[in-house]
């Protein structure tokens, strides 16, 4: 019999921004993943893998997909406290919930030996149809892109090789096709919005060129969010109804209204 999703079981890190960070954790309060080595915890392994069913929904929609679940491996290792993070699409999430609820661990221990609970995360990929996964709603992907000015901008005037600075004097580029070049997937599995700010020229042609990276939520999505934009297509921005070079710091996040794709 054929499966109709794959699931991914991964103990990602499950960041806990302000979580005062103890030497000895409390065995009432589960202990992000990301602190077992510093606390010298062993991790909890799981003992099974359940199928996550491919909803009705997803078939009709012909979309594979993917979903983050956190939850905490108890003391027993049984699956609590059990969420949806994200999903690529909402037809995944009731799914995803089922699959984690049969989940079985052996828990995490103590040096001594001692269980303790656990927060984790759980991907969990749902792949039927050929091609890549897609991060969309219906109608809309995830994965949304905005023009700024560059930041210390005090001149619209073109630079020496006629370069214009994207201020309200010109027409701005647009983003036509937006070519996902692994930014998805690395943002889809950290916490926050894996937000990029990008410096990059938009030709007169609409062609992207000279990165420059401004800032990035983490390290890891720095280089599939420039490689994305640069091979992205754009309708060249304009002045006084004249194509132009323009240079634009550019605002890519992952989770609003999309780019055309």
């Amino acid at each position: 019999m054929r499966r109709f999703s794959m699931i991914a079981l991964m103990l990602a890190l499950a960041t806990s921004l302000g979580h005062t960070q103890q030497v000895t954790p409390p065995t009432d309060m589960p202990v992000p993943v990301d602190q077992l080595a510093q606390k010298k915890i062993n991790p909890p392994k799981p003992l099974n893998n359940v199928d996550a069913r491919f909803s009705d929904e997803a078939r009709r929609k012909k979309i594979n997909g993917r979903c983050m679940i956190s939850l905490t491996v108890d003391v027993n290792g049984m699956p609590q406290n059990i969420k949806v993070d994200r999903c690529t699409d909402p037809s995944f999430e009731a799914s995803s919930l089922d699959a984690v609820e049969q989940y079985r661990f052996k828990p995490a221990t103590t040096q001594e030996g001692k269980p303790v609970p656990v927060r984790v995360d759980v991907e969990i990929n749902y792949r039927l149809y050929g091609g890549v996964f897609k991060h969309s709603k219906v109608g809309q992907t995830q994965i949304s892109c905005t023009f700024k000015t560059p930041p210390g901008i005090k001149s619209s005037e073109p630079d020496a090789d006629g370069v214009y600075p994207f201020t309200e004097t010109v027409t701005s580029p647009t983003l036509t096709k937006f070519s996902d070049e692994g930014y998805g997937d690395e943002a889809f599995r950290i916490d926050g919005k894996g937000a990029c700010d990008i410096l990059l020229t938009i030709s007169a042609k609409g062609i992207a060129s000279d990165p420059q990276l401004i800032h990035c939520e983490r390290h890891v999505i720095e280089k599939p969010a420039i490689q994305s934009l640069l091979n992205s297509k754009y309708k060249p921005g304009s002045m006084n109804g004249r194509a132009v070079p323009i240079r634009a710091s550019i605002h890519l996040e992952y989770g609003g209204v999309s780019p055309k794709s």
